[in-house]
């Protein structure tokens, strides 16, 4: 009766878990070793001690919800500000969606133009406007049902790490164009070598009045306590963040350029960005302790979670090589992707185009892990947290490589 319950609800999957401790999520007392972690959000994994100290000073300072600005808010602006220097202003959201909505709104109400220009890859949320994927020919296949002709006409596609392809549709719609929308680094295809593009996109942008929006709600402090843009030294004119920055708690935030903020200052109406959840104490002040903690102890929690990932890495790609699996393994840090087909896709259009026959092998993968004790998320993205020790490491790993032997040789 109870999953019936849960199954009308809408939660169809038949792993569903009750709690997380550590790096583990359980499910009727059985503990999994977690290959997801809030899918990248819990860098210190479940039930951390500073989540759980941070959970007892928010009962003992009596903070609340507000719905009115407030000091745990600004205290956190204020440490963004010197995390993010290039930034003159930040919006907190309820979610990283809703900061990918709000930042669309923004676009468009300073450009005055409603076509958004999408990169083949990134991934930005349950938003009506960004809710396409993009077909081998680069046209906008709706990805839900109840998306509006509207919407289908005013995205376009362009191919990730295609310098050429991207400047030729750019080049077409540019007078048409509200903004640029890109997750710099893809959890649907972790590569390392996006420098040159990214760099593309933010020389175009600015050259042709384009507003450049940085997806980095995965990556923003993820990769030894900085951001995509902070590695690369970028300046796109918005970014949204989330997952890590609210500690465990749902969070999204919009983080804009002095020149764009002045912008919608001078709007003759201004943009709406208010929300119920938006800025709240608890939220704010969740997320700015576990910042702080993580970047105090910056050094050691990247190290950690670099060696492990690289121990993860090297120990699978070997094993698909020594036994020719049909198989690769892509990292950017602490972000790691199993891709099911021996041949190396150059985008995620290129990654369905080759896994598009394996979903039912990639199921029964997934079901095999799970009955070893391991979450592999239904996403495919894997992330390891401090909590994961080299032990659990090797359990993981030498399952994988069983289930990759069993179903892809």
């Amino acid at each position: 009766m109870k999953n019936r319950s849960i199954l009308n609800e809408g939660y169809t999957s038949h792993n569903i878990f009750d709690s997380g401790k550590g790096q583990f999520v359980f499910k009727n007392k059985k503990k999994f070793l977690d290959l997801s972690f809030g899918a990248g959000t819990l860098i210190l994994g479940h039930q951390s001690k500073i989540f759980q100290k941070t959970l007892k000073e928010i009962h003992r300072k009596n903070l609340s919800l507000i719905a009115t600005p407030n000091t745990e808010a600004l205290k956190y602006s204020n440490l963004l500000k010197k995390i993010f220097p290039n930034y003159r202003k930040f919006v907190f959201c309820n979610t990283g969606s809703e900061a990918i909505l709000k930042s669309i709104r923004i676009a468009n109400a300073i450009s005055k133009k409603e076509m958004i220009i999408n990169v083949t890859g990134s991934w930005h949320g349950s938003v009506d406007r960004t809710l396409f994927t993009s077909s081998k020919s680069l046209k906008s296949i709706p990805i839900s049902s109840g998306l509006t002709n509207f919407n289908k006409r005013n995205i376009k596609f362009i191919p990730y790490n295609n310098i050429v392809k991207s400047k030729k549709i750019l080049n077409i719609h540019k007078n048409k164009i509200s903004c640029i929308i890109i997750e710099p680094v893809q959890a649907s295809l972790p590569q390392t070598k996006v420098r040159k593009y990214l760099k593309f996109l933010d020389n175009y942008s600015k050259k042709n009045n384009i507003i450049l929006i940085f997806d980095e709600t995965i990556s923003g402090i993820r990769f030894n306590g900085q951001s995509v843009q902070q590695i690369f030294k970028l300046n796109p004119d918005i970014s949204t963040f989330g997952k890590c920055l609210g500690g465990g708690l749902p969070i999204g935030i919009i983080a804009l350029r002095k020149s764009i903020f002045k912008k919608i200052n001078n709007l003759k109406q201004k943009v709406f960005f208010g929300g119920t959840f938006s800025a709240n104490q608890i939220s704010s002040y969740l997320g700015r302790k576990t910042v702080e903690f993580i970047l105090k102890k910056k050094k050691k929690i990247f190290l950690d979670l670099e060696k492990k990932s690289f121990f993860f890495e090297k120990e699978i790609k070997n094993f698909i090589l020594k036994n020719k699996i049909n198989a690769n393994i892509f990292r950017y840090y602490s972000m790691l992707r199993i891709v099911f087909s021996k041949e190396i896709p150059k985008d995620r259009v290129e990654r369905d185009f080759l896994e598009k026959d394996k979903n039912n092998k990639i199921e029964k993968f997934r079901n095999f892990l799970i009955s070893k004790g391991i979450h592999y998320p239904s996403n495919g993205i894997l992330f390891i947290s401090t909590e994961t020790n080299y032990l659990d490491l090797k359990k993981i790993v030498n399952n994988i490589n069983i289930g990759l032997s069993k179903y892809f040789k």
